[in-house]
């Protein structure tokens, strides 16, 4: 379903894993996704690295980064910082695949039923894992968000709230940074790659179309970093008429709400 003749399988470049066994059930898988984020990398696996949360696995992939030493500043990380994990792995794209594709790789290899994913320029506070894991497991839906706060180049709060079928068809309020069962994932074919962006609205969207429900989180969890070079900064507004154009013929059908309810 994954496995494209222009996605070949990535260089492992890194890889540990512990000795002992670990309770599945409360194993979490945190996906990083680099592409020349040296400057903000460290910052990021060090926010996992102190998580609360103790069954911790983590997959970075590098999707070809060419501009700086990030891959070595991972690399060294990761041998630092190893045992703290019950597997981590630094994977390395061979040609840039974007973001989608970065994603499907890492998910693929991550060890665990319930996986994280974020951005390398992104941090987590210590207790994200922990907080989100524990709502994922209270609740009866596949996945778990929480309420974002904007720094950087720009300091607010996000604009994350419930989940609503009819409002997420007219605009995506939702981050990335989320935590999902990895059959959710799965269900929904994995992400896609969209020109320009949107690639996470459409995942979202994909989860409306499979009638698979997520749960917001009220709190503050997450920290998304925008600066010059985020996609929030380059591509917020860019080609906006033709992404919703494409988002509608994708996801055509709108859900009878009462399904959801």
């Amino acid at each position: 379903m994954f496995d494209k003749a222009w996605n070949p399988a990535p260089e492992i470049l890194f890889s540990h894993s512990a000795n002992d066994l670990i309770d599945n059930a409360g194993h979490v898988s945190v996906i990083v996704t680099n592409y020349n984020y040296e400057e903000y990398i460290t910052e990021c696996l060090d926010s996992i690295l102190n998580q609360t949360h103790k069954a911790l696995s983590l997959v970075v992939i590098d999707d070809d980064s060419r501009k700086d030493s990030s891959v070595e500043k991972i690399l060294e990380w990761m041998e630092e910082n190893k045992d703290r994990f019950f597997s981590i792995k630094l994977l390395k794209n061979i040609i840039n695949q974007g973001p989608s594709a970065s994603r499907n790789t890492a998910i693929q290899h991550c060890p665990s039923d319930t996986i994280f994913i974020m951005d390398a320029d992104n941090t987590i506070m210590t207790t994200a894992i922990a907080k989100l894991h524990d709502c994922l497991q209270r609740s009866d839906a596949q996945g778990v968000y929480c309420q974002i706060v904007e720094f950087g180049d720009r300091n607010q709060i996000g604009s994350a709230d419930l989940w609503d079928v009819e409002r997420m068809y007219r605009n995506n309020y939702v981050d990335i940074m989320a935590m999902m069962k990895k059959s959710a994932w799965a269900q929904v074919g994995g992400f896609s790659h969209i020109e320009e962006g949107w690639e996470d609205y459409d995942f979202w969207l994909k989860f409306i179309d499979q009638g698979i429900d997520m749960v917001f989180l009220p709190e503050i969890l997450c920290r998304y970093r925008v600066h010059g070079v985020s996609r929030t900064a380059i591509e917020a507004h860019k080609s906006h008429y033709d992404l919703e154009i494409i988002m509608k013929y994708r996801h055509p059908g709108q859900p009878k709400v009462e399904e959801y309810k």
